[in-house]
C-alpha cells in the first residue's frame, strides 16, 4: 500500500476498478486533493456521495448511478489518499490559530496531550 500512495501521490490519483460501469467507465480517477481544496474536505467528511464527487471527476447523476460497494470503494479511497495530507493541514491550521491568538495577546488553553506525550508539570 506505501508504493501505492507513493504513487498516487506522484501521479495526482489513484484508478479504482467498478464492478460495474457507470456510463462507460470501468474506472474511475480518485484525486489526491490540493491544500486549497482540504477546508471543502473537512465540511464534507463524513457525506460519501459529496467526498466522491470532490475527489472524483464523476457528477452527481454518475454518483448515484454506482453500486453500494463501488460508492464504498471509492469513498475509503478517497480518504486513504486525503486523510493524511489533511490532519497535517489542520495541524498547521491549529499552529497559526495559535500564533494569531498570541499575537493579540489571547492565552489559549493548553493543547491536549497525546498517549506518548507528558506535561512539564508531570
Amino acid at each position: 500500500m506505501g508504493n501505492e500512495n507513493n504513487m498516487a501521490t506522484f501521479l495526482g490519483y489513484e484508478e479504482v476498478e467498478l464492478s460495474r460501469p457507470v456510463n462507460g467507465k470501468k474506472k474511475v480517477k480518485v484525486k489526491c486533493l490540493p491544500v486549497r481544496k482540504l477546508a471543502e474536505y473537512a465540511a464534507l467528511i463524513s457525506l460519501e456521495p459529496e467526498i466522491i464527487e470532490l475527489c472524483t471527476e464523476l457528477t452527481p447523476e454518475e454518483v448515484d448511478m454506482l453500486s453500494a460497494d463501488d460508492s464504498g470503494k471509492l469513498f475509503d479511497k478517497a480518504h486513504e489518499l486525503n486523510f493524511n495530507p489533511f490532519s497535517e493541514w489542520l495541524k498547521r491550521k491549529g499552529k497559526a490559530v495559535r500564533m494569531k491568538a498570541q499575537a493579540y495577546g489571547i492565552a489559549l488553553p493548553e493543547e491536549a496531550k497525546t498517549d506518548g506525550e507528558t506535561s512539564a508539570n508531570s
